[in-house]
This record gives structure tokens, sequence and C-alpha cells, in this order.
């Protein structure tokens, strides 16, 4: 039987009665053109399983391409703080790198680069041989150990190494040439560094490397103003060059700005907190001002690695003796005097701090070591006038006024003047010889090997 049910005032729609508990039924599942998409809809969905398969190829395609879009990303990264000298930056980058893939021969080597740049040997042969062991180049590995020796001035002749590196198929021009100008100024060979920096400039003119190298060279000739000339156009073209903050801050302080010597010092610290000499100067710079909370909270990390130098030993000793904490200066400096008892300035503290402490006999013994070199000291000034008017311009008298320092003052002036009268001439024995007693003591055994071996050779030739 047929029933209609009025839906609207305009259509009425037919439908089949049924049996109660059964369907109903409408005249839409007649129409041919629904049925075919009714079919369609329920047919096996074969496309969608074509789908499934398309997105398990895909997916992980996608995945590998997006980790290795990231690789190739911290690898530039890396690249670029290598050539920019931000050698912490490098190192957190490729320790990220080493966590998301694991270790590899070239990240190894990346290490290595980034600690010989940073002068740690230690980390830096260990990792070099950690990417030799993983099966890195190892004639790019020698070249590295290469250049680190033409670093410190640690070859018999620099041209040959140099040489040797550039005739490599991995040379580096970038990596070669700082190498090759530290060690001439290692030497103070201002005309070795002269006829490679036109070199270099010839070859990559963009280099910000060639204007810090200038700024270096007056900075070794102690022309300060017209260094920071250098150092500020350097800095200026390349802001993100790490190294030439660390010798514009100096320069800075040396001419007597001590608040821009303070602000590139801390700059560069940032990066390289490594740079022993550079956190020595900043130090010194911040005890002048009285600023001596904050020389204990910069010099605090050093003491506790065991990597302060004496100059910042004796740094913290006068704020400790200012205080009067007399057993904290005893502390600090008694392994000083043990290496270099013959040290005037680390004499008179010691002597005054057993004073203080009722250590008699320890006193009167520093005391006289103090009084002993006296008339050594006093003498330092006019040797240095007579030297830069001409008149003792001489490899002996260099020596002299360098082995007086070295000793008894300053371990870095001292080995400024041991190394002008090599300078004048390279065969002086006795300067090779008080250089091999500061490398012994500064615990650089290979620096100190090279001359004695020169010394050897020249004592056993007619």
């Amino acid at each position: 039987m047929m029933v209609y049910s009025k839906l609207n005032s305009d259509a009425i729609t037919p439908t089949v009665a049924l049996e109660p508990g059964v369907q109903s039924v409408t005249l839409d599942d007649y129409d041919p053109h629904n049925t075919a998409r009714h079919k369609t809809a329920t047919k096996p969905t074969w496309a969608r399983i074509r789908l499934l398969i398309l997105l398990s190829i895909l997916l992980p395609l996608a995945l590998f391409g997006f980790l290795h879009n990231r690789q190739t990303t911290r690898k530039l990264r890396i690249q670029n703080a290598l050539e920019a000298r931000d050698d912490k930056t490098a190192l957190r980058e490729i320790r990220l790198l080493e966590e998301r893939f694991g270790p590899s021969a070239e990240i190894a080597f990346l290490r290595s680069r980034a600690y010989r740049h940073l002068g740690d040997d230690s980390a830096f042969n260990q990792f070099s041989d950690q990417a030799l062991e993983l099966g890195y180049a190892e004639e790019k590995i020698r070249n590295e150990h290469l250049l680190r020796d033409l670093q410190l001035g640690n070859v018999d002749d620099i041209r040959q190494a140099m040489a040797s590196v550039v005739n490599s198929p991995y040379a580096e021009l970038e990596e070669l040439g700082p190498a090759v100008v530290y060690g001439y100024l290692s030497n103070l060979d201002f005309a070795g560094i002269a006829q490679f920096l036109d070199f270099w400039g010839k070859e990559d003119p963009a280099s910000p490397w060639i204007t810090f190298f200038r700024g270096m060279t007056r900075m070794a000739g102690r022309d300060y103003q017209a260094a920071i000339e250098s150092f500020e156009k350097c800095a200026s073209a390349n802001p993100k060059f790490v190294p030439v903050y660390g010798p514009l801050g100096t320069a800075y302080v040396r001419i007597g700005d001590k608040q821009k010597g303070i602000k590139h010092l801390r700059r560069y610290l940032q990066s390289v907190p490594s740079d022993l000499a550079a956190a020595s100067v900043l130090a010194t710079t911040l005890s002048d001002l009285d600023r001596e909370d904050e020389v204990i909270a910069l010099l605090k990390p050093y003491m506790e690695a065991r990597t302060a130098t004496i100059e910042m030993k004796m740094i913290l000793s006068r704020i400790y003796a200012s205080r009067e904490e007399s057993s904290k200066v005893v502390e600090t400096l008694s392994s000083v005097a043990e290496l270099w008892p013959e040290d005037s300035r680390v004499a008179n503290l010691l002597s005054e701090a057993h004073q203080a402490l009722g250590n008699e006999q320890e006193a009167v013994r520093y005391a006289k070591i103090a009084h002993e070199n006296l008339s050594d000291l006093e003498s330092v000034d006019e040797r240095i006038s007579r030297i830069l008017n001409g008149v003792d311009a001489t490899p002996e008298k260099q020596y002299e006024l360098g082995h007086i320092l070295l000793h008894k003052q300053s371990r870095e002036e001292g080995m400024y003047w041991l190394r002008s009268a090599l300078a004048i001439d390279a065969t002086y024995l006795p300067a090779h010889e008080d250089l091999v007693v500061y490398y012994n003591r500064s615990n650089q055994p290979k620096l100190a090997a090279r001359h004695q071996r020169y010394i050897d050779l020249r004592r056993e030739s007619p």
C-alpha cells in the first residue's frame, strides 16, 4: 500500500510502508544516479590505500631531507664561527651536531681545529687522534699539526714549513695565513710578515686578517695609536671577527683609555675565555680602577681551573694584601716563588705577608731576595731609554734587559726583549738559553726543546 506524507506545502515524497522494525525505503534509493554514487562510496578504497603507501615512502624521505638540511645548516654555522675565530660558538654547535647525529670523523676534526685556534694542545691532540681513528684524511690532520707548530714558531724554517702546507691538496689560506703570521710575530720577524701579507692581500684582499695583522705589527712595535686605527678599521668592516677585539682592548689600555679597553676585552673574552694574556690585561686594568670585586670574580675560574698566570696571581695577591688577608697572599704566591725564586715582586709580597703572620725567618729570607735584585730593577728604565735611543741597540744589551725582566719582574716584558735580541742576531745563544728556561717553567716542552736543539747544534759545530 502506498502512503503519502506531506513534507512541506510544495512537495510530497512517497514512501513504501514496511513491516514494523524494517527500515523505510524512499524513491531516492531507486534513483540510478544516486545508486552509482553509493556504489562508488562503498567499493574498496584503493585510492586511500595508494595514498597510505605513498605517504609511507614520502614521509621518511621528507624526514631525511629535514634532518639533512638541519645538519647542513649547523655545519655552515660551525664553518662561519671557525672563520671568525669564534671558537666557543663553534664548539657549542659541534656538540649539538654530535648529540643529534653521533660522532664522526668530520665532527672530531672540526673540534680539533677549534681547539687548535684556542691553543688547547691537549684537546687538539685528543680530537685530531680521534678524527684519524674514525677515518679522516691523514694528510689533512698532519697539516693541522704543522699549522699549530707554525703558529707557535716551533719550526726550524717557517718558509719551508709554509711551502709544505701550501703544496698540500688540502691547503686553506684562511688557516695557513694566521699560523704563518703568528709564527713570524713570535720571532718579531716584521720583514717576513710584510712580505707574506703582500702575498696574502693579492690572493684574498677581502680577508679581515690582512688589516688585523697590520695592526698587530704596529702593536708589536708599540705604536699603539696606529694599531688602534688598523683594529678599528677591521672591526668596523667585520664586526663578527673575534680576534680583533682582544688586541684592540689592550691597545686602548696602553694609551690610557681604560674604559674602551675594558669594553673590548670583555667582548673578546666572551668568545675566547682561554686567552690568559687578555684576561690578565683586563684584570690589571680593573685593579688599577680599584674594582677589586670584579677582579676577583674574573680570576676565580682561572684559579679554580689552575690555569691562572703568574700575573693573575700577582694581581690577586696585591688585593689580598690590601685587605690584610696575608694567609691568602702566601697561599697564592708560594707556588710562584718555587718556580721563579728570583722574582722581586713575588719576594716583596711574600716578605710582607710572612711578616704580618709572624713568620720572621721567611720574611727575612724573601726580603733578602728582593734587596739583592733592587739595583738591577732600578736600572731597567735607563736601559730601555738607551736602547730606544739607539745607544745600546745591540743583541747583548737587549738580552741583558730581557734577562732582568724575565727573571725578576715580568715574564711578558722579558720575553719581548729576548725576542728583540734574537731578531737582531738569531744566533745569540744566551737569549736562546733564557727561552729554554721560560718554556720549561711554563710547561711548553716542545718550544723549549726547539731552542735547546739549536743551542746544542751551535755548540757542536766547529
